[in-house]
């Protein structure tokens, strides 16, 4: 299964079996969050075969079952990322920017500081990454948020937080108990613009492949708050909108555009 494959393949799965992931298959998964932390900086843990992955946490929405198997996007505000998510590499917190878990929800509409939104972008960008192989490897997945988390004994947790961390978001994976439900997409046309003026159907194929694959992109409730702008120079802009979580779901966004967009290598221009 290729990448494009994948993400058509690609729903959000929220009921598990108690079938064990193959070991082989988790090593492949390991060695791919391995690559992540090493492009990203940022410190994703897995675990897997557990009672239950989300520690009797509740999730900010959506009901899950049988979660044996979970992934932890963990970052600290202001860390300094070297892959090419297109977020920028300096990522410098204001010093008096909050690093716990609740400076990341934006789902109340309350702003979040510029470190925030970049963390989130990354955890975004690097947790599809991850979600994606995760499809190849013929697994289920799904986006969640753990209300809670910070909250959890380091003695009771299955991750480990070095100072300043914390669990931005997790993402389940296992055997799907049921298939995907059907995707909702906006057009193309309320998703993305060129900053001349031509229309859609002019643009060029690389940037209407790149939309596609966006498109595709889980966002929190199917909102899709995201803006993707064809830039003269032939850069790509792409920027987040009023919505749940809209930083996280524009780096699922701009990860799927890429992936979309090759063997067009997208130059990405900050907002």
């Amino acid at each position: 299964m290729n990448l494009l494959e994948a993400i058509d393949a690609r729903h959000a799965i929220r009921a598990y079996t108690d079938e064990p992931v193959a070991a082989d298959t988790l090593a492949a998964l390991q060695a791919e969050i391995d690559a992540c932390n090493a492009a990203s900086g940022l410190h994703i843990q897995m675990a897997a075969g557990l009672d239950d992955a989300f520690l009797g946490l509740k999730t900010h929405y959506g009901r899950f079952k049988g979660v044996h198997n979970a992934i932890a996007l963990i970052g600290r505000a202001g860390e300094t990322g070297t892959g090419a998510d297109g977020a920028g590499d300096d990522r410098t917190a204001d010093e008096s920017s909050p690093t716990t878990l609740q400076s990341f929800k934006d789902a109340d509409g309350t702003p979040v500081s510029s470190a925030a939104a970049a963390l989130q972008e990354r955890v975004g960008y690097y947790g599809e990454r991850l979600v994606l192989r995760a499809v190849q490897l013929g697994l289920a997945t799904s986006w969640a948020v753990l209300d809670g988390a910070e909250t959890v004994p380091s003695a009771d947790a299955w991750w480990t937080l070095d100072a300043g961390e914390s669990v931005v978001w997790v993402i389940a994976f296992g055997h799907g108990a049921r298939p995907g439900g059907r995707r909702r997409t906006k057009p193309i046309e309320e998703l993305a613009s060129a900053a001349n003026g031509t229309a859609a159907e002019n643009w060029p194929d690389w940037f209407i492949h790149g939309m596609e694959a966006a498109m595709a992109a889980p966002t929190s409730l199917s909102q899709q708050p995201f803006h993707f702008t064809l830039n003269e120079d032939g850069s790509v802009t792409a920027e987040t909108l009023a919505g749940l979580f809209a930083h996280v779901g524009l780096g699922c966004a701009k990860y799927h555009f890429a992936a979309g967009a090759a063997p067009h290598e997208v130059e990405w221009r900050a907002a």
